[in-house]
């Protein structure tokens, strides 16, 4: 493949990855701004209806709406280009077990995202009321998870590790670190009275800001990882790392 043809596939690759950073953000925007002013003006408030179907639609730390359908998807997204780079891979003659490992992880995480199942952790709480309740064995859990997950990344492409290390990073300074800030600051408590600050508002902004953000910078990783080849027999998917090994290898192939 030529290097032009390498760059508008990656032109389009980041077009594609800018225009859903935008929705997300118009979505977080909008879920935040509509859920506060809900939450603080009286219900006979002109207007107030469409504030509360916006904020039910739309407002992040919320259950069972878009946004949680919508982040769910962008993690099932991550999972499904793993998989692509797992099989690509295994193709090329490398291994693609970490590959598959690591898009189960992020398919665990889109279920998470769209059931809620860490919620589920509270029933294990150890009387902590500092925070919210599935804290207390999430943060452990996500720890040793974690460590278990660094083990198994070790065997693939270095340069695809580091960037999947650093979207995991900023993912779960969010989902985790941000989120007990957020259970600090209201006490542990889930009633709507308890969130209806704007400090919790803005957390709770920064929080799935900071989720997303470390989401689209694992898919960003696992698309670039790709490339698309026309040969003869049709299109062929190939991973960018095994292509530049066989330019070392072989530097006539690329005349």
């Amino acid at each position: 493949m030529d290097i032009q043809t390498l760059a508008v596939q990656g032109t389009a690759r980041r077009r594609f990855l800018w225009i859903v950073a935008l929705v997300f953000a118009v979505m977080l925007l909008t879920g935040l701004v509509s859920h506060y002013l809900r939450a603080n003006l009286d219900s006979a408030t002109l207007g107030w209806p469409a504030l509360s179907s916006a904020a039910s639609l739309l407002y992040a730390d919320g259950e069972a709406n878009l946004w949680a359908w919508a982040s769910g998807l962008l993690l099932a997204g991550i999972g499904l280009a793993l998989a692509a780079v797992g099989f690509t891979a295994r193709s090329e003659g490398a291994i693609g077990a970490p590959y598959f490992v690591l898009a189960a992880v992020a398919v665990e995480l889109s279920a998470d995202e769209i059931a809620q199942l860490h919620e589920k952790l509270a029933r294990f709480d150890l009387s902590s009321r500092f925070t919210f309740a599935w804290l207390t064995v999430g943060v452990p859990l996500a720890i040793v998870f974690g460590l278990i997950i660094l083990w198994i990344a070790r065997r693939i492409d270095r340069q695809l590790r580091r960037r999947l290390i650093v979207a995991g990073i900023i993912y779960l300074l969010g989902a985790v670190g941000f989120e007990t800030i957020g259970g600090i600051v209201v006490g542990g408590h889930l009633d709507d009275l308890s969130r209806a600050s704007l400090t919790y508002h803005l957390l709770v902004g920064v929080e799935e800001g900071l989720e997303v953000t470390g989401a689209l910078l694992a898919l960003a990783a696992a698309l670039f990882a790709l490339s698309i080849e026309g040969t003869t027999a049709g299109l062929v998917l190939r991973t960018r790392f095994a292509r530049a090994s066989q330019v070392l290898v072989h530097p006539e192939d690329t005349d």
